[in-house]
């Protein structure tokens, strides 16, 4: 019964999207591997759309910070790479946007959630529907020298290293990455289609492929362009 509900709350937002165009918020999720590319990216979306951003590390980096209950089960998951609860997960993401007015007003671009079937099917339940949805793909060899890389960067500034950029949990989160990516996907496409972006080239590369695929979600498809003649244009 839930995911027939979420089936039906995805049909209907998608239906006022098509009918009002870009007055509606825009809902992206962005899909991907441990250093895949997602935070770079995701900056450059919310410079074009003014979304807001809801990373599910970052919620879980604040709780850690905070040293909340919450925080403190987030540390033990992210340093040895396992996932976290997901109705822990789905509560922190609703009280992001319930609170943020920029979110409900321009729309949410959602970083590191869902990462799993459930998760997905959990979202869309409780009235989060994504737009669009964006998968950015990596080999593993290019994720571990990025994630390596960046954790070097970091010793070299004398800043602190993230207790995930090592390569034994890195291994872990792609392979736990890998686990769910399917099942996750196919979740995600009951209801919307994936738009899979390559993450291994340029950032400004990357980020023109993604801005294509969003800025088409926006065109209402009854919407055509008409030549001179009268006919529609090629």
């Amino acid at each position: 019964m839930a995911r027939f509900l979420g089936g039906v709350r995805a049909s209907l937002c998608l239906l006022c999207l098509l009918r009002c165009g870009r007055a509606q918020p825009l809902n992206v999720v962005i899909f991907g591997p441990p250093g895949v590319g997602k935070g770079t990216q995701s900056e450059l979306i919310l410079k074009r759309y003014g979304l807001c951003h809801i990373s599910t590390g970052d919620l879980l980096r604040a709780e850690i910070t905070k040293g909340s209950p919450m925080g403190r089960r987030a540390k033990h998951s992210m340093a040895s790479g396992e996932l976290m609860p997901d109705e822990l997960l789905l509560r922190l993401v609703r009280r992001r946007i319930l609170s943020d007015t920029v979110c409900q007003e321009r729309g949410w671009l959602l970083d590191g959630f869902p990462r799993t079937a459930a998760q997905a099917h959990s979202m869309i339940a409780a009235g989060l529907v994504p737009h669009r949805i964006l998968e950015l793909d990596a080999s593993e060899d290019t994720l571990m020298q990025r994630i390596l890389g960046r954790a070097v960067a970091a010793r070299r500034k004398g800043l602190d290293v993230r207790s995930d950029d090592n390569e034994a949990t890195a291994r872990a989160r792609f392979a736990s990455y890998q686990q769910h990516k399917n099942a996750t996907l196919k979740a995600l496409t009951d209801y919307l289609r994936v738009g899979v972006i390559g993450g291994e080239g340029a950032a400004a590369a990357v980020s023109t492929s993604i801005t294509a695929f969003l800025d088409a979600a926006w065109t209402p498809p009854a919407t055509k362009r008409v030549g001179a003649a009268g006919s529609p244009a090629a």
